[in-house]
């Protein structure tokens, strides 16, 4: 598998599990629309400028997922007043480019999704591509098949930890 597909499919499986909001329903105060949705256009147009198709050459440090992570995560910060957004962005015929339209389109579920926002929207963008070969691996916790919740921690110095990813293309 190679480094680029590891690291989306690594992104991807991770990312349920990996945030808090800045927004929420329930007292707490929520983003100005204004601001929320100038925030989304951004987020896209920096997506939009920095993302470029993918092809089979080989290339380990290839920037590109953290273009889109970056993008997701301000996205999803911006809260509901981002669907409107990304509903107009998704639509054929809109000015975004087709990858930045098939962006929105796979983020709109994720941000009407409460539990999904509140995963992404915590996530702490610094940390972001800190592994190291050779190092070791980052801490971090996610949930088994059952619910049970790991970290990563627990394991140092005990046992081999295997984790595997399952990338479904829909």
């Amino acid at each position: 598998m190679s480094r680029n597909l590891a690291r989306t499919a690594l992104v991807l499986t991770l990312l349920p599990q990996l945030i808090s909001p800045t927004w929420v329903s329930g007292g707490e105060q929520k983003p100005n629309t204004a601001d929320a949705e100038k925030t989304a256009r951004d987020a896209l147009a920096k997506l939009d400028k920095g993302w470029k198709p993918y092809d089979n050459k080989p290339n380990l440090d290839d920037p590109r997922w953290k273009v889109q992570m970056e993008a997701l995560v301000q996205v999803v910060r911006a809260g509901p007043a981002a669907v409107p957004v990304l509903e107009a962005a998704a639509k054929e015929g809109s000015p975004w480019s087709d990858s930045t339209r098939a962006f929105a389109a796979k983020v709109l579920p994720v941000v009407r999704d409460p539990a999904a926002a509140k995963a992404v929207a915590g996530y702490d963008l610094t940390a972001m591509d800190s592994a190291r070969v050779g190092k070791p691996a980052p801490d971090f916790t996610l949930p088994d098949a059952g619910g049970e919740t790991y970290r990563l921690s627990q394991f140092r110095g005990k046992k081999v930890v295997v984790l595997t990813f399952v990338v479904a293309d829909t």
